[in-house]
């Protein structure tokens, strides 16, 4: 009898352990503090939201902030989460070298720093993204192939951030292999007000180059867009010059379908990079597993197709 009351008891002890422990877990969700670089940037908003959606639906608290083009706004808007004691940081398409001593402030105060689109630097545990190597050699192979490698290009470049500091380093490569291919004009875009400056620039290089200019590289889709206005705006299509980008917007594929002088896109699924971010945050901060055992490298890629009119994908969806 004395054994069954001793058994019974700690059954009952054992289900009120798990039920405080199952409480606990339940009442102290992560809060999270995410700061993205721009948020003019379609592809920053799309990374974004879907983090939001997916921390939502784990029950985390979830901080945003837009940095707008700044660098030393991304790293006061990081010490900003530090002294709110927030559980994890994570960052957005940023140059993590220019907001290092943030990130420092960060790894002092135990906080870990997850990066998106950002590169890998000291003080952050993983960096999400995709090749931008790769995808910088895809849309620059595509563009040779397009010219059947002689012509003459813009090319268009930001070296503020990795990412497409990498897809350009990627063109110089591939431009190497092709001599044939002359870069009329190189031109690097403002971190802010980009599509104003990209769009601007290329009403000079037409004015400058007119007929000359076969095809226009660019880094991202965001310029793209406001390279292909200036060219339909001066009366020239895709049948004269051509216009090449990476991200793979819904607004890219619109107007690829549309016959727009841009043709061609690398399309990223930052909603992919998102749910890896969450995956990371949730094994490390909320199950506790070491950092370690999470991430055997600190780089996690997504894979990120190339988008033609041969392949473009009907309005609404996405080709992953």
């Amino acid at each position: 009898m004395r054994s069954r009351v001793l058994r019974l008891s700690l059954v009952c002890l054992a289900a009120l352990l798990l039920g405080v422990v199952t409480s606990t877990y339940a009442a102290t969700p992560p809060t999270v503090g995410y700061v993205t670089a721009n948020m003019n940037a379609t592809s920053q908003v799309r990374s974004l939201n879907a983090f939001v959606a997916l921390g939502k639906e784990k029950g985390w608290r979830v901080l945003t902030a837009d940095a707008k083009g700044s660098w030393p706004a991304l790293a006061d808007q990081i010490e900003n989460y530090v002294q709110m004691g927030v559980d994890v940081i994570v960052v957005a398409m940023s140059d993590l070298p220019s907001i290092q001593p943030a990130i420092e402030s960060a790894n002092k105060a135990g906080i870990p720093v997850i990066s998106i689109d950002s590169g890998v630097a000291e003080g952050v545990a993983v960096d999400i993204t995709t090749d931008n190597f790769v995808m910088g050699s895809k849309i620059s192979s595509f563009m040779m192939d397009m010219l059947d490698h002689k012509g003459n290009i813009i090319v268009f470049k930001f070296l503020e951030h990795h990412g497409t500091r990498k897809r350009g380093r990627a063109l110089d490569m591939v431009l190497t292999e092709n001599p044939e291919v002359k870069v009329l004009a190189t031109h690097n875009l403002p971190p802010a007000g980009f599509m104003q400056d990209a769009q601007a620039r290329m009403e000079t290089y037409i004015t400058q180059f007119g007929d000359q200019i076969d095809a226009v590289w660019c880094p991202w889709d965001g310029p793209a867009m406001a390279v292909a206005m200036a060219l339909e705006a001066a009366g020239i299509g895709r049948d004269k010059v051509f216009v090449t980008g990476v991200d793979g917007e819904q607004e890219s594929f619109d107007l690829i379908r549309a016959g727009s002088p841009f043709i061609a896109t690398v399309a990223q699924p930052f909603e992919l990079m998102a749910e890896a971010a969450i995956d990371v945050i949730d094994k490390i901060i909320v199950q506790g597993l070491p950092i370690k055992d999470v991430l055997p490298t600190r780089t996690i890629y997504v894979e990120a197709p190339l988008v033609t009119p041969a392949n473009v994908p009907p309005k609404g969806e996405w080709p992953f």
